[in-house]
């Protein structure tokens, strides 16, 4: 009689389950293909890469300088007294450590580069968001998932889902009238 009762109660869980399942409407994005496709994310690259260089080349200078601080003192080394070698020695620590300060303020997790990346993307991930959301709406979408995200839950899914190309034609759309203001 209990088991009865307990294959009862899962065939109904597993029966409406189905029923719950068959209403839900799924779609997936590519955000790589976004990255690629959208111009607002072509001109932040292009100036994130700008600074990248920036940075780059101060590192390069930085780096030079200790290279040859350290040179000069290497020749000179039998020549100096002890308390000059040890002034050189500590002019080197300190500039070594000023690079490694300066590596870890531009390219570091919290550092510059990073923040500016930031403050380039946010704007365009909230039109995106906002016009996903939107479609989201307007055709019944419960859920909406990333393919390009590491460790996606998607691991196959038809192309009759990919919403990518949707949504790009609504931001695009979304962008002419404020380029008909700009004309």
């Amino acid at each position: 009689m209990r088991r009865a009762f307990w294959l009862l109660l899962l065939g109904g869980v597993v029966f409406q389950g189905g029923t719950v399942w068959a209403e839900v409407k799924l779609g997936y994005i590519d955000s790589e293909a976004l990255r690629e496709k959208l111009p607002e994310f072509k001109a932040a690259k292009v100036q994130l890469d700008r600074l990248r260089q920036q940075y780059d080349n101060e590192a390069t200078d930085r780096q030079a300088k200790l290279m040859k601080l350290k040179e000069d003192f290497r020749k000179q080394e039998l020549l100096l007294s002890e308390a000059r070698k040890t002034e050189l020695q500590a002019q080197f620590e300190e500039q070594e450590r000023q690079l490694q300060e300066f590596t870890q303020r531009t390219y570091g997790p919290d550092g510059e580069l990073m923040k500016k990346n930031a403050e380039l993307s946010a704007p365009i991930f909230e039109k995106i968001n906002t016009a996903l959301q939107e479609l989201a709406k307007e055709d019944g979408y419960d859920f909406i998932f990333d393919v390009a995200v590491p460790n996606s839950p998607v691991v196959y899914a038809p192309e009759r889902y990919d919403l990518t190309e949707k949504l790009l034609e609504r931001l695009k759309e979304e962008e002419k009238p404020k380029q008909e203001g700009v004309r």
